[in-house]
C-alpha cells in the first residue's frame, strides 16, 4: 500500500479541499501519513490569494523536491489555488513537479497519481459534493463549508478568476455533514465560504444565511455555531437579528470591511458606504450583545490612498473599539480591476509601515477590550495540555485566528479536551484570557 502525505497551505477553505483529497486517496487504497519521509506521493496544496502567499507555496513546493530527489518519495503533486490560477503554464514553470491538478474536481488526484502532467476538469455550475473528509484538525472544533466560488468581484481580488461564481451547497448536505461531525464528538461548527452572508441565494433564490442556521441549531451535541467570512454590503438586520435569536449561534461577527474611505471602497468595487454605515452596523449589533465579537480585515496601502484616508482608518477602529483586526498590505494581482486604477502607487515599504502604525493601534484596542471580560465567568471549550495548564477557547474566540484561555485547575476534577468548562477571568494579556477552572 502507498503512502500519501499532504502539505496544506492557506485558508481553511483549502484545509477542506485538502481533507477532501486525501479521504479520495483513501477510499481508493492509499494510505494517509502525517510524515513526509515516509510518503510515496506528497502532495502540496497551495494557496495563491496575495503574493506573499504565492511565494509560501513556491517556496513550499521546492522544498518538498528533496523529498522526490533523494526520499522515499516517487511523485510529487500540486493542487490548489496556485496551480488553477496558472495552469496553462504551471508545468513548463515547475518542472521538478511530476503532475499537477485544478481545483474544480478533486477526484482528479487519482489521475494525478498516476498519469503526469495537468488535469483539469471545467469551472462547476452547481457546488460539487465529496463523499467525506479526512479530519486534520480538532474532531471538536470543525470547519464546514457552505459554498464556493464569490460572486463579488472586489478589484483587488483574484478568487472569482480562480474560484469561479458562487455555487452554495445544499441545507441538507450541509446539515449531513455536520450531524457526521457531532456523532463523532464535535461541540463546534464553523461555517465557511468566500462570503456566507450571499449564502443560498442560487439555489433557493433569496439569501438563506438564517434557514441554514435554524435547521444546524437543531443538531444534538454541536453547542456553538460560529458563522465566518460576511460581507459588510449584504449583512442586513435579517443576519444580524438571527445571529441572536437562533439557538447556538454564537455572537461572533467576522466582517472584512477592508477600507472606511468612501472612495478607496469605490475603487475596490466594493460600494462607497463608509464609515458611518460601518459605525451603524456595530452598534446596532451591541445593541444586542454589547460583548459581541467584531473581527474585520483592512487593505492598506491601496492606490490612492493618502495620509487623511489612512487617518480615516485609524480613528475608525479607535472609536468603533473593534475587538479583532488583521491588517495586509496592498498586493498588486494579475487580472485584477485594481491594476486599472489610475492613481498613485505606495512603495512596499511605506504600505508596511502603514500595516505596522494600524496593527499597534488594533492591538491596544484588543487588550483593552479584552479586560471587559475580567471578573465573569465564561464557557471554555478546552483544546489542549500545554506546559501544565490547559488552553481553550471562548465563543468570542476563533479557532486558528483568535486569542485563547489559559485555564489553571486547582480541584479534583479531570479536564479533558472536548470539555466546556466554566471558568472564572482573572487576567487578559493583549489577545488571551486567563483564568480559573469553577468547578
Amino acid at each position: 500500500m502507498q503512502n500519501i502525505y499532504l502539505h496544506s497551505l492557506g485558508c481553511e477553505k483549502n484545509t477542506v479541499d485538502g481533507e477532501h483529497i486525501l479521504a479520495i486517496a483513501e477510499r481508493n487504497g492509499y494510505n494517509v501519513t502525517n510524515d513526509a519521509n515516509d510518503a510515496d506521493i506528497i502532495v502540496i496544496n497551495t494557496c495563491a490569494f496575495i503574493e506573499d502567499s504565492k511565494k509560501e507555496s513556491i517556496d513550499a513546493i521546492f522544498n518538498h523536491t528533496a523529498f522526490r530527489k533523494y526520499g522515499k518519495c516517487k511523485r510529487l503533486i500540486v493542487s490548489g489555488c496556485l496551480s488553477e490560477r496558472y495552469k496553462k503554464d504551471f508545468m513548463d514553470m515547475f518542472e521538478e513537479v511530476d503532475a499537477a491538478m485544478g481545483i474544480h474536481d478533486l477526484e482528479n488526484i487519482l489521475k494525478a497519481i498516476e498519469k503526469d502532467g495537468f488535469h483539469d476538469a471545467d469551472d462547476n455550475v452547481t457546488y460539487k459534493e465529496y463523499v467525506d473528509r479526512v479530519n486534520t484538525g480538532s474532531k471538536h472544533s470543525v470547519y464546514i463549508r457552505i459554498s464556493d466560488g464569490c460572486h463579488a468581484n472586489c478589484s483587488f481580488c483574484a478568487i472569482p478568476k480562480i474560484r469561479g461564481n458562487h455555487r452554495s451547497r445544499k441545507i441538507e448536505d450541509i446539515v449531513k455533514e455536520a450531524k457526521n461531525y457531532a456523532l463523532n464528538g464535535a461541540k463546534e461548527i464553523n461555517l465557511i465560504a468566500h462570503e456566507t452572508t450571499f449564502y443560498g441565494y442560487d439555489l433557493y433564490n433569496k439569501m438563506s444565511l438564517p434557514s441554514l442556521l435554524e435547521e444546524l441549531s437543531k443538531i444534538d451535541g454541536i453547542e456553538w455555531i460560529r458563522v465566518l467570512y460576511q460581507n459588510p454590503i449584504i449583512i442586513d438586520d435579517n443576519v444580524i437579528e438571527s445571529m441572536f435569536k437562533i439557538k447556538k449561534v454564537v455572537p461572533y461577527f467576522d466582517i472584512p470591511m477592508q477600507h472606511v474611505d468612501k472612495d478607496i471602497l469605490l475603487d475596490m468595487n466594493r460600494g462607497n458606504r463608509g464609515e458611518e454605515f460601518y459605525k451603524n452596523m456595530i452598534n446596532k449589533i451591541r445593541q444586542f450583545d454589547e460583548n459581541a465579537v467584531i473581527r474585520t480585515s483592512f487593505i492598506v496601502g491601496f492606490p490612492g490612498e493618502t495620509p487623511e484616508s489612512f487617518k480615516k482608518l485609524v480613528k475608525f477602529v479607535r472609536d468603533t473599539r473593534l475587538d479583532r483586526v488583521g491588517v495586509f498590505t496592498y498586493s498588486k494581482e494579475d487580472n485584477t480591476d485594481a491594476l486599472n486604477v489610475d492613481k498613485k502607487q505606495l512603495s512596499r515599504q511605506r504600505k508596511e509601515i502603514l500595516r505596522e502604525k494600524l496593527m499597534r493601534v488594533a492591538i491596544d484596542v484588543s487588550e483593552e477590550r479584552l479586560s471587559r471580560f475580567i471578573g465573569k465567568t465564561l464557557d471554555v471549550l478546552i483544546e489542549k495540555e500545554e506546559d501544565g495548564k490547559l488552553i481553550g477557547r471562548t465563543k468570542y474566540d476563533a479557532p486558528d485566528v483568535d486569542g485563547y484561555v489559559e485555564v489553571y485547575n486547582d480541584t479534583d476534577d479531570s479536564l479533558k479536551e472536548g470539555d466546556i468548562v466554566k471558568v472564572n477571568i482573572t487576567h487578559n494579556t493583549e489577545y488571551d484570557l486567563i483564568g480559573n477552572y469553577v468547578k
